[in-house]
């Protein structure tokens, strides 16, 4: 059971994030992009280091996604109070453009999540959540 609950999640994956390309593409961002936006407009002011502790990823690809949406307008660096430590948060153009990405993206959410009762969402989440922390620790 365990093997086929993988093989699932798997199997959802992919093409979801194939989607979600897709769709961001109108906007010119990619799916590692669109996370990091859409965690820094839940979650505010953040560190490349704590935007990778959160993502799972590594620093230097942090970097890098960073780098290009300040280029582009979406992100506003500032210093912290350690010289080496800059601070990220979405400039006024990023929350404009991760407001119209999180509405264009519902209905896609929605029909992905279609005929599924509320109560099997819940669980779901709290069972990939569980799984996510046996995982790490």
């Amino acid at each position: 059971m365990e093997h086929q609950f993988i093989r699932s999640y798997v199997k959802l994956y992919r093409p979801l994030v194939n989607k979600l390309n897709k769709l961001l593409l109108h906007y010119d961002l990619y799916n590692a992009q669109w996370t990091i936006l859409s965690l820094l407009s839940r979650e505010g002011e953040m560190t490349s280091a704590e935007i990778a502790e959160e993502q799972m990823i590594e620093k230097p690809s942090v970097t890098k996604v960073v780098k290009r949406l300040h280029e582009i307008g979406y992100l506003d660096v500032t210093q912290g109070q350690d010289k080496r430590e800059k601070l990220l948060k979405l400039s006024s153009e990023g929350e404009r453009i991760t407001a119209e990405i999180q509405a264009e993206l519902l209905p896609f959410y929605e029909h992905i999540l279609a005929g599924i009762p509320e109560e099997d969402i819940q669980a779901a989440k709290q069972l990939l959540d569980q799984a996510y922390e046996n995982l790490i620790n």
